[in-house]
C-alpha cells in the first residue's frame, strides 16, 4: 500500500521558521516512516505549487486574505495529485484541516482518509476571539444555520472541519480533552487519541553543557540568578503577555528568556505589546533571543531553572514535552494540552492567580533528563497501524 501525506506546512525541516507544532510533527513522521518503511510514502508539500510555491517565511507572514488564497491553491493542487492514484491501494493522511485537499471529492472517489488535528480551529476561535462566551459547539451550530456568513478564511475553517469529520475514516488528536470537545461538536466523529510524546535528546551532554555556558556568557547571567524560560511562537494564544503581567509582582531578581518569533496574522502586533510589557518589569530582565532550534534549544532547556507554559489555548504542547524530556521543571497555566501532559512529578498546572506561587515552588527542581513519556516513536508506529488498517476496514 501507499500513503499520500499532505502537509501545507511541511517540507521545511531544515529552515528556522516558526511554523508551529503541526509542521514539526509532519517532519518527524516523515523521517520516522522513511526509516521504518511501514508503507510507500509520498508527501505533498507547498512545493507542489511550483513557481507559485510560498517559502516558509511567506507562510508565517501572510495576511488573512493571502493565507486563504494559499489554502485554496494548495487544496486544488493536492486534490488533483491524489486523484491520479488508485483509491483501492492508497490511503490519504491529512496534516492540516483548512489547507487540506477536497475531503468530499476524495471520499466520493473512494479514498480512505485519516486526518490529524493539531489544532481544533473552531475551539481556538471560541477561546481566543470569543473569549469563551460562545462554545465550539455553539459556533458549529451557528455556522450550520448561516453557512455563507463571513470571509473565505472562516468558510475554510468551518466547512473544511465539517468535511474532515464527515469524510475521515479516523481523526487523530493528541489529547483526550481535544477528543471531548470534538465529539461535543461532531458526535459522529471517529476520534483516536495519540499523544505525540517526545523525541530523545539527540545531542551529547557535553555539547549541550558547552552551549549553555556560551549562552550564560553571551547574556552575562550570574550563576546565582534564576533563569526562567518560555519557548513558542509569539502569538496571542501563547499567553506570553499574561506571564509578563504577572511577573510585575515578582519580588526577586531573575532572567526570563522569551524565545520565539512572531508568526501568522497577529504576531507582529503582539510582539510589540510584549516588548512594552517587558520594559516595565522591576525585577525580571527579559531577553528575546528569537526563534531557537537544535543544539541552541537544547542548551536553553539545560540552562533554565524553570520552564513556563502560559498558553491560553493549547491542544498538546510539543515544547512542553521537550522541557520535561530535558528534565526542566514546568509551570503551566491551565489548558487542555497542559492538563494532559503535566504530572506532580514534573511540575504544576495552575490558574493565573496561582502562577507566582507555583513559580516559587518549582524553580530549580530539575530532574534527570530522558524521563518524558510517551515516546514519539510509539506514536508514529500507532498511526502507521491506523493508516494500514484503513484500507481493510469498511466505513
Amino acid at each position: 500500500m501507499q500513503v499520500i501525506y499532505t502537509a501545507a506546512h511541511g517540507g521545511f525541516a531544515h529552515q528556522s521558521v516558526p511554523l508551529g507544532g503541526g509542521a514539526t510533527i509532519a517532519n518527524w513522521l516523515t523521517a520516522a516512516w522513511l526509516q521504518s518503511k511501514p508503507f510507500h510514502l509520498e508527501t505533498v508539500t507547498p512545493s507542489i505549487l511550483g513557481a507559485n510555491a510560498p517559502s516558509a517565511t511567506d507562510i508565517v507572514r501572510f495576511s488573512e486574505r493571502e493565507y486563504a488564497r494559499f489554502c485554496r491553491q494548495f487544496e486544488a493542487a493536492a486534490t488533483g495529485f491524489i486523484l491520479q492514484h488508485d483509491p483501492a491501494a492508497t490511503a490519504v493522511l491529512v496534516n492540516d484541516i483548512s489547507e487540506a485537499p477536497d475531503f468530499r471529492r476524495l471520499a466520493q472517489a473512494g479514498f480512505r482518509i485519516v486526518t490529524i488535528y493539531h489544532v481544533d480551529v473552531v475551539a481556538y476561535i471560541s477561546a481566543i476571539y470569543c473569549k469563551g462566551i460562545l462554545s465550539p459547539r455553539t459556533l458549529v451550530r451557528l455556522h450550520a444555520r448561516l453557512p455563507r456568513l463571513g470571509p473565505d478564511i472562516l468558510q475554510l475553517i468551518f466547512e473544511k472541519q465539517r468535511a474532515s469529520v464527515d469524510c475521515s475514516q479516523a481523526i487523530i488528536v493528541p489529547s483526550t480533552g481535544m477528543k471531548h470537545v470534538l465529539l461535543q461538536c461532531y458526535p459522529h466523529a471517529r476520534v483516536h487519541v495519540i499523544p505525540w510524546g517526545a523525541q530523545p535528546i539527540s545531542f551529547p551532554a557535553q555539547e549541550i553543557e558547552a552551549e549553555a555556558a556560551r549562552l550564560r556568557t553571551q547574556y552575562q547571567i550570574d550563576s546565582r540568578t534564576p533563569i526562567l524560560l518560555t519557548l513558542s511562537r509569539i502569538s496571542p494564544e501563547k499567553g506570553q503577555d499574561t506571564l509578563l503581567e504577572e511577573l510585575r509582582r515578582w519580588n526577586r531578581d531573575a532572567v526570563l528568556f522569551l524565545c520565539g518569533e512572531p508568526a501568522f496574522m497577529q504576531g507582529e502586533r503582539f510582539a510589540a505589546k510584549l516588548h512594552r510589557l517587558a520594559a516595565r518589569l522591576p525585577r525580571v530582565r527579559v531577553i528575546f533571543p528569537g526563534y531557537v532550534t537544535g543544539l541552541r534549544k537544547a542548551a536553553f532547556f539545560h540552562l533554565a531553572d524553570l520552564y513556563l507554559f502560559p498558553s491560553r489555548h493549547e491542544s498538546y504542547g510539543l515544547t512542553l514535552m521537550e522541557a520535561i524530556e530535558a528534565g526542566c521543571p514546568v509551570v503551566c497555566l491551565d489548558n487542555t494540552g497542559a492538563r494532559e501532559v503535566v504530572t506532580p512529578a514534573c511540575g504544576e498546572v495552575v490558574s493565573r492567580s496561582e502562577l507566582l506561587a507555583a513559580i516559587g515552588r518549582q524553580i530549580g527542581r530539575r530532574r534527570p533528563p530522558g524521563q518524558a513519556q510517551p515516546r514519539f516513536a510509539k506514536a508514529a508506529e500507532r498511526l502507521a497501524q491506523i493508516l494500514t488498517s484503513s484500507l481493510t476496514t469498511e466505513s
